[in-house]
């Protein structure tokens, strides 16, 4: 009886001591599958780099941002190195802005973060090639007369060429390999874009008052990248008269006014439509000539009119209407009073 009993208090015993170690190899493997949780490496491409501006010109203000949903940067260690030279540290420090440098010239930016759950370092290399791309346009059809100092603006419904010119060394050499992308209104041109397409010609919509016109230079070894974006504004076309003399030609210095007035017994008029888009398109037009609003003979120069007063004291309404039998809206009218 008393053998029976001990065995049993015995074996009692031996079950505490079991579930014991149990209890604490239980503890021990709970503790060690937690500890592997934390120890999640985080990846490379889980940590995000954005750059503002993408294409940065020179001297520029550049700002970078680091952001990640796969960890908390907020309590990471991050580095930010410059050309070898570390210009910020620190628990947090996921922006860093600096100014760019000059054309021709590249920045090597490093940044190495330490997330706070991962034993991994991860780092960040960004090449900076500061580039700029001057953006030039021109009206290709647009009329303005001789000696006229000014741009010829855009009509509704003209032709506009716009040019590239990457300011880099490399094209300057003229051994530049560059690909450009060409956008209107925010719209990829596909047929404009592409290998030395360094200009884009389009006609202007009859509707718009303006185009935005965006290219973007780059080249094919990839160390130059630069972007630039115009607004392309269409005006009305306008129609100016100006007086012909019989010696010096057409008195451009001195366009006349709406209400005019002559004492010669004859007086050459001469009608320009300024920024009509009618250059090379002359034979697409009509020249329609009114006096008191009665319609007269085309004269054998379609812009001159001569006028000899029968009598003095009065006025004479003189109007010319410029219109493209071809196109809808390519149209403009002047009006002149002339006093006798």
């Amino acid at each position: 009886m008393f053998s029976l009993s001990y065995n049993v208090k015995r074996m009692k015993e031996y079950a505490k001591i079991l579930l014991g170690v149990i209890f604490i190899i239980s503890l021990f493997s709970v503790s060690t599958f937690s500890f592997a949780e934390m120890q999640i490496q985080t990846q490379e491409d889980e940590i995000i780099v954005d750059m503002s501006p993408k294409n940065p010109q020179p001297y520029e203000d550049v700002t970078i941002n680091l952001t990640s949903y796969a960890t908390d940067l907020n309590k990471s260690i991050i580095t930010w190195q410059m050309d070898s030279k570390i210009v910020l540290t620190g628990i947090g420090k996921t922006e860093y802005s600096f100014k760019a440098q000059g054309p021709n010239s590249q920045t090597n930016i490093s940044i190495s973060i330490q997330p706070v759950d991962s034993t991994n370092t991860i780092t960040k290399k960004i090449l900076i090639s500061p580039s700029e791309v001057e953006l030039l346009w021109e009206s290709v059809d647009g009329y303005t007369p001789p000696f006229y100092k000014g741009k010829t603006l855009l009509s509704r419904g003209g032709t506009v060429k716009a040019v590239a010119i990457p300011n880099t060394n490399t094209i300057k050499l003229n051994n530049g390999n560059m690909s450009y992308t060409w956008k209107n209104n925010d719209d990829v041109v596909q047929d404009a874009s592409g290998y030395n397409k360094d200009s884009f010609t389009f006609t202007n919509d009859l509707f718009d008052s303006e185009n935005n016109i965006t290219v973007t230079a780059s080249s094919v070894n990839g160390d130059y990248n630069a972007e630039n974006t115009i607004n392309i504004p269409s005006y009305d076309p306008e129609v100016i008269f100006y007086k012909k003399s019989p010696t010096e030609g057409v008195l451009y210095n001195r366009a006349l006014d709406e209400n005019s007035s002559t004492t010669e017994n004859e007086i050459t008029l001469v009608a320009e439509p300024y920024f009509l888009a009618i250059k090379g398109n002359e034979n697409d037009f009509t020249y329609n000539w009114t006096i008191n609003g009665n319609p007269i003979e085309t004269p054998s120069k379609k812009t001159e009119l001569t006028i000899r007063p029968s009598s003095r004291g009065g006025y004479t309404n003189i109007g010319i209407i410029f219109e493209d039998i071809n196109k809808l809206f390519q149209k403009v009218e002047g009006q002149l009073k002339l006093t006798l």
